[in-house]
């Protein structure tokens, strides 16, 4: 049986335990849908991916951070409101937009990414360019609240983006509802492998565009918060942690 703490060490033990639980900076962030393997729902419910990877990065290298909330899985356009709103403080792994800029600020570049297009495997169509797509004035089918999509627009293309389900996007592609889907070559790579579509969906080889995408801290997030994740991701991205995480995730492709 394990002797009683002299009144004094148990005070002291009792200050350090509220001391250290009031360092804990929780975080609110939120998992974005269909987007392996930036976030992947595993079979048992878990979480694997770039992202949660990158989170748990964050809380090894600064103990007082907490992330919460990375298990509710929304659309992009949810996470903008919440980053608005500041009911979220950090969204991981987003492409750059006026709007972001507006109620968030960018943090440290976490990778880049290779926007490409895939059609159904029946269509032999060629895209080089970005000049070739608008000659052919398709319908292409994007994910909700992609930063891409108005770009697309701007360029005078018809985009469907009534959804955030690129699988969805996909079985579009392939009934022949959008000519192309437009999405980054990670995601549509993996998603095609997951869901055995090789023979129903083949994608082009021209790399449209390539953006660097960007961890985000919501402008109402307290300054104690912005500073600590600002510090962990400068930290993991010195001492290399950043590139490590997506090349663990992207050499599986």
């Amino acid at each position: 049986m394990p002797l009683p703490l002299p009144p004094l060490a148990g005070f002291l033990m009792l200050i350090l335990a509220i001391t250290a639980q009031a360092q804990t900076v929780v975080v609110r962030t939120m998992g974005q849908e269909s987007i392996p393997p930036k976030w992947i729902i595993k079979d048992n419910g878990g979480l694997e991916g770039i992202c949660p990877d990158i989170l748990a990065a964050m809380e090894k290298v600064e103990p007082r951070l907490r992330f919460i909330g990375h298990d509710d899985f929304r659309s992009v356009p949810v996470i903008e409101q919440g980053l608005e709103s500041g009911t979220v403080l950090a969204a991981c792994a987003l492409l750059d937009s006026d709007r972001r800029r507006k109620i968030a600020h960018q943090s440290v570049k976490l990778y880049t990414v290779k926007h490409k297009l895939a059609a159904a495997a029946t269509d032999k169509v060629t895209v080089e360019t970005v000049d070739d797509l608008v000659k052919l004035k398709p319908l292409i089918t994007t994910s909700r609240g992609a930063a891409y999509t108005e770009q697309l627009r701007q360029l005078g293309l018809e985009v469907d983006d009534s959804t955030g389900d690129n699988v969805t996007n996909l079985r579009k592609v392939v009934g022949g509802h959008g000519r192309f889907i437009y999405l980054n070559e990670m995601t549509l790579v993996w998603l095609i492998r997951e869901q055995r579509m090789q023979d129903k969906v083949r994608i082009l080889p021209a790399v449209l565009k390539e953006e660097p995408i960007y961890f985000w801290i919501s402008k109402k997030a307290d300054a104690q918060a912005a500073q600590l994740m600002q510090q962990a991701l400068q930290k993991l991205q010195k001492n290399g942690e950043l590139n490590r995480i997506y090349e663990r995730w992207t050499s599986v492709l």
